[in-house]
């Protein structure tokens, strides 16, 4: 396998803030593009032979969307996404990241598949109000998910597979009414499951595989009646499987294997018949 040159990445990851910067330059505050050049600087100090490059609007690269200009007024567009998934194999501290937190306007935050290490950055996260769909999936983040993740009351979308996240999951993820993906995969997640979890009426994926989860299924989820898959697989989840798992009717996928589930298979299942 070829091994993608760290330098040229680090050079791919300054391009990106090079070109958010001349684009926040007409579309948003002054304080909003000091952020981004404490970004950058942050990142030159990783390689300092790296060299600041040209640069044209933003908005017409393609790891940046922004909202269309208003019509009635000479107001430009703001930037609302940004996907940064897979821009280095370069290991970088999460801090780097909490330049990002005063973009207020985004509505889109992919940095997954990177190499970001350390904590999620508590700082400012809750400054993201706006947040329909945050990946932060495929990297190094350990400790636990930052209680102010469930501040964000718009998100839809939320994947922090794949990392070394530790501790339980909050009652207050319960907030998150509006989301249809939730997905903890393949972290060192531990305790019991909370009964809020239940609250998250509109789900239609959640994935909780490879963690160390334990205790019963909280019943609550049997009020997750869009939910589509469901994979609790490879936990420490005791006691039976839920009576009325059979009232989640437009189950299509279901693992929950490699556990240490006692009893039968509950009769309400035979009404499953959207299961693979």
């Amino acid at each position: 396998m070829v091994m993608a040159n760290p330098s040229l990445m680090l050079e791919s990851i300054i391009l990106f803030i090079i070109f958010l910067l001349s684009c926040l330059s007409w579309s948003c505050p002054e304080y909003k593009k000091q952020a981004l050049l404490q970004l950058k600087s942050s990142i030159l100090a990783i390689d300092s032979s790296l060299y600041a490059l040209d640069s044209s609007n933003c908005c017409l690269w393609d790891k940046v969307t922004c909202s269309s200009p208003s019509n009635s007024t000479s107001t430009p567009g703001v930037v609302i996404e940004l996907l940064l998934s897979n821009i280095s194999a370069q290991l970088m501290p999460s801090n780097l990241l909490a330049p990002l937190f005063f973009i207020r306007s985004l509505r889109v935050l992919d940095i997954s598949k990177n190499s970001i290490n350390d904590q999620i950055p508590t700082f400012g996260l809750g400054n993201l109000s706006n947040l329909v769909h945050l990946d932060l999936s495929r990297n190094r983040f350990n400790g636990s998910i930052p209680l102010q993740l469930f501040q964000l009351k718009y998100l839809q979308y939320l994947d922090l597979g794949s990392n070394m996240l530790q501790g339980g999951l909050s009652p207050k993820v319960g907030s998150l009414q509006d989301l249809r993906m939730l997905n903890l995969s393949s972290n060192h997640l531990s305790g019991e499951l909370p009964e809020e979890i239940g609250n998250l009426t509109k789900l239609q994926q959640l994935s909780l595989w490879r963690n160390k989860f334990s205790n019963g299924i909280p019943s609550s989820i049997s009020y997750l009646r869009e939910l589509e898959e469901l994979d609790m697989g490879n936990n420490s989840l005791s006691m039976e499987i839920l009576t009325h798992i059979g009232n989640l009717s437009t189950l299509f996928s279901l693992s929950l294997g490699n556990n240490k589930l006692t009893g039968g298979i509950p009769a309400s299942m035979q009404k499953l018949n959207k299961l693979d």
